[in-house]
């Protein structure tokens, strides 16, 4: 049998092995294999304890438990990778086999629920947009009563992970998030103006930096629901308020008769 041998990751074994498998963090100390005849290498062994690392069963779920619980109760700045691995029975280098950095752990946590979100809204805004400009201002108030409850319904069917974004405090995704919903929120505005032939653009009542305000503000607005852990029945009763009151302002920008004092 053959003498097991030691050697040194060096720089070069460091970096390369950092760029092939995404591993930002590998501790550089002795490792330790068997030289075998056909020719084991290092980038062999890396290979082979990354995927063994990944097969392990319930590691990554108890991971993800224990970030979620460390990002909601510190947020996303001070929220501890060593914490997270110490509470998980693992260690950061369990974390960084599975996610580059603390921003990769964190999306994994929130980013399914924000693409869903996404992918919803733009689902409902498309199919009005679909109909004919005449058709759009006919149907809107009732697209919007039959349509917007779905929207709702999400937020509490992924009320955690909604809870975790809107919490942890400004962060990349968060940002990113509100910034998707605001542009296909006011693209969908921006195409009904256009199909209707509205003047609210060409007369100056509104204007992109408005569109983009009033959007931001009503969906920021009616994440606060989340945020305050309101019961989903009471969330669904305040966001129609707000939906009624925001029509009636919209209804004075589309009107000819909205003027800039209004």
């Amino acid at each position: 049998m053959k003498q097991a041998k030691y050697f040194i990751l060096t720089a070069q074994d460091l970096q390369g092995c950092k760029q092939k498998y995404a591993i930002r963090h590998i501790d550089r100390i002795f490792v330790m294999c068997y030289i075998k005849s056909s020719g084991f290498k290092l980038v062999d062994l890396i290979e082979q304890r990354w995927h063994m690392a990944k097969r392990i069963a319930g590691v990554t779920e108890k991971l993800l438990e224990c970030a979620k619980e460390e990002f909601m109760r510190n947020g996303y700045e001070n929220a501890s990778l060593r914490v997270i691995a110490e509470k998980a029975g693992s260690s950061k280098g369990a974390i960084y086999i599975r996610y580059p950095d603390k921003e990769s752990l964190y999306r994994s946590l929130v980013q399914p629920a924000i693409d869903g979100f996404c992918e919803l809204l733009q689902s409902v805004l498309y199919q009005f947009n679909r109909l004919s400009g005449e058709e759009q201002t006919r149907q809107m108030l009732r697209r919007s009563n039959d349509e917007f409850p779905k929207v709702v319904d999400y937020l509490y069917d992924h009320f955690d992970e909604f809870k975790l974004l809107f919490t942890s405090g400004e962060n990349n995704a968060y940002q990113e998030f509100i910034h998707r919903v605001v542009e296909l929120d006011t693209g969908c505005t921006a195409q009904y103006i256009e199909a209707s032939g509205n003047d609210a653009i060409s007369s100056g009542r509104l204007t992109p930096e408005l569109n983009h305000l009033l959007s931001s503000a009503f969906y920021t607005g009616m994440f606060e629901v989340v945020i305050h852990n309101m019961p989903k029945e009471q969330a669904m009763k305040h966001i129609q308020k707000m939906r009624r009151f925001y029509t009636a302002g919209w209804q004075t920008i589309f009107s000819s008769n909205g003027g800039e004092d209004c």
